[in-house]
């Protein structure tokens, strides 16, 4: 099994509140969060109030950057 299917099995769902929260514990404005994640700002304010649902892609994404900010706090 490679790494792509271990995330996709351990991709979370990605709510709007997760997707806000989870940009706030990043500390970034959702301009800053968007450009991180590749979309436009408009595309992370509707994600957050749930008009947009983010995809497969973006799901994995958020899952691979979100588990590599908990491997990286536990280092410190």
């Amino acid at each position: 099994m490679n790494i792509v299917h271990v995330y996709i099995e351990a991709m979370k769902n990605w709510t709007p509140e997760e997707i806000k929260e989870f940009r706030n514990r990043l500390t970034l404005y959702q301009k800053d969060f968007a450009q991180m994640i590749g979309v436009t700002e408009r595309y992370v304010i509707y994600l957050e109030k749930g008009v947009r649902q983010p995809s497969k892609t973006l799901k994995i994404l958020l899952t691979i950057l979100e588990e590599h900010g908990n491997e990286k706090g536990k280092e410190h």
